[in-house]
């Protein structure tokens, strides 16, 4: 069965739950991925109640090993044709109060973690030379306002990922949409 990879699941109420509900109604057999077991199951089991199949990975999309096992448990189900990254830490903090490691964390969900979801897609999928891979964004990516400068530094330099990934793949004679 050909797969999706939905990476930054939280409520199922939020985005990505509504996209792995809609992918799952789509025929993809869809592998749910987020850092809560209770949320990602329970969005699981809202794609299988809408008659779609889905897997729930309990994924932390800044650490590596996560990412790669997400990406091998999903290729073993079938070809992976859809990969989403929607992880995001839209976190308040006044700049003056800002503790580094606060910084520091919403980059690394946001941003470090959509490098590795990227580059882990670019390797699965440039051997099928078919595929497509969405980042999502947010407004504060193209305009920063306190007290949200951590996530809006950390979706503009995901944003840049974005387009040197696509770029990239380009460049290997690979056709992507975006």
């Amino acid at each position: 069965m050909v797969t999706a990879i939905v990476v930054g699941v939280g409520a199922e109420a939020g985005l990505g739950g509504a996209v792995c509900k809609r992918i799952g109604r789509g025929g993809l057999h869809v592998f749910v991925a987020g850092r809560t077991p209770a949320r990602i199951e329970q969005v699981a089991a809202a794609v299988t109640a809408g008659g779609g199949q889905a897997t729930a990975i309990a994924t932390d999309t800044t650490v590596e090993a996560d990412v790669v096992r997400l990406f091998d448990r999903a290729a073993a189900s079938g070809p992976i044709e859809l990969v989403v990254f929607n992880a995001g830490s839209n976190q308040m903090a006044n700049l003056v109060d800002m503790e580094a490691a606060f910084f520091e964390n919403v980059w690394r969900v946001a941003c470090f973690g959509g490098f590795l979801v990227g580059r882990e897609a670019a390797r699965r999928l440039a051997p099928q030379r078919c595929g497509t891979v969405l980042f999502t964004g947010a407004t504060g990516s193209l305009r920063a306002r306190p007290p949200f400068i951590a996530f809006a530094s950390a979706k503009a330099a995901l944003r840049a990922v974005a387009q040197a990934w696509r770029a990239n793949s380009a460049r290997r004679g690979c056709t992507w949409r975006m």
